[in-house]
């Protein structure tokens, strides 16, 4: 007879996805393996590929496409492990494939994780998930059955639905669905598409709910290796900030604060990037950029942006915001490796400095040369 466990990801102490999925990557006694998702980024690739590569000669995997989220990057870290996988479209958006299922069987046990998580970092560790742990005796018939018709439904997707469902072996095949908009690009973010209207109503100050979190996703790649045309309601992400303090929110601490009205762009979660130049010469490098020389700060250059300030998955508008950045290389400042650019929130101040935002990470798209999005969450 079966045995049942649950996991619920976020919300009991010692249950995530990722480590679940390992498990069953290494249980013994297994011949096959066969994991059918709805979607798969590269990020999720990475937790499982040391156990996923040993096991790749015996692994089927079926993946859906044209769903706005399966991305290129997730099918070359496939590859990369020796695993060619299946993808599934079904050429609408009505209808998206949308399991999720990672089995394991041998000749006499098998096991099956089925539930809510996909093959993503969120999915395997970020997100509240849910997913039944079973264990199946393949000498009991309910067993038995349960599992061959799991096994023979999904394995012959590729014969009922042959122009849907086929096997990708070789990069250059994926690069095709990718300029064929099947396959996304990580490179690429899709920007939250929201409620505009919110800019003119008080922001709640609603705190993140405070579930389990077991593993961080890590660093980002800077803009200067994301060479890559952007595309309607998509962005490039130039940055991200470490977790908020109350300098980067110009929440007042104490009789004594000085509030700047400003928030230093420095290192961030960005990974190797020399923050000194790259936001001026890089980020911010089509900016009209001007010297105000009867200022006190006279040596400072200024530029305007545009940005849509979005705070959890709410959009407050857009704001014409300053950038200020000081290019000199011999000063004090400059040599013990101080930040040299700065945002200045102007109008929008009001909406961040709350301490609701504590500890939530801030984000910064590029749309085109002076647009961007700011999404704090």
């Amino acid at each position: 007879m079966a045995e049942l466990e649950i996991i619920l990801q976020g919300l009991s102490e010692n249950d995530d996805h990722e480590t679940a999925v390992n498990q069953l990557l290494t249980a013994s006694d297994i011949d096959n393996y066969l994991f059918s998702l709805a979607f798969a980024r590269k990020n999720g690739v990475e937790r499982i590929e040391d156990n996923l590569k040993k096991v790749a000669d015996k692994s089927k995997l079926f993946i859906g496409i044209r769903n706005g989220i399966t991305s290129v990057q997730s099918i070359f870290q496939l590859l990369k492990i020796g695993l060619t996988p299946y993808v599934v479209d079904t050429a609408s958006n009505k209808k998206i494939f949308h399991p999720k299922i990672y089995a394991a069987y041998g000749e006499t046990k098998a096991y099956v994780i089925l539930g809510s998580a996909n093959l993503t970092f969120g999915g395997l560790n970020q997100n509240i998930e849910a997913s039944s742990y079973i264990k199946l005796n393949r000498r009991q018939k309910a067993d038995e059955d349960y599992l061959q018709k799991l096994v023979q439904t999904i394995t012959e997707l590729t014969v009922k639905y042959p122009e849907h469902v086929f096997q990708i072996t070789s990069p250059r095949q994926a690069v095709e669905l990718l300029y064929e908009g099947r396959l996304e690009d990580e490179r690429l973010t899709r920007l939250p598409v929201t409620n505009k209207t919110q800019c003119d109503k008080a922001r709640d100050n609603l705190k993140p709910i405070p579930i389990v979190e077991k593993s961080n996703l890590g660093q980002n790649k800077p803009i200067n290796s994301r060479k890559v045309k952007i595309v309607a309601n998509t962005g490039v992400l130039v940055w991200e900030s470490k977790p908020l303090a109350e300098r980067s929110l110009n929440i007042p601490h104490g009789n004594n604060t000085n509030i700047t009205g400003d928030t230093n762009l420095g290192e961030g979660l960005m990974e190797n990037i020399d923050f000194q130049h790259y936001f001026r010469e890089t980020v911010f490098s089509d900016l009209e950029w001007r010297k105000e020389y009867k200022s006190r700060n006279s040596h400072l250059e200024r530029a305007i942006i545009n940005a849509e300030i979005v705070i959890k998955n709410l959009s407050y508008g857009e704001f014409k915001m300053e950038v200020t950045h000081d290019p000199r290389t011999d000063t004090k400042s400059y040599m013990q490796r101080n930040v040299m650019t700065k945002i200045k929130w102007g109008e929008a101040r009001g909406l961040i400095a709350s301490r609701d935002l504590l500890g939530r990470t801030l984000r910064f798209f590029k749309k085109n040369a002076t647009d961007f999005m700011i999404v704090i969450d």
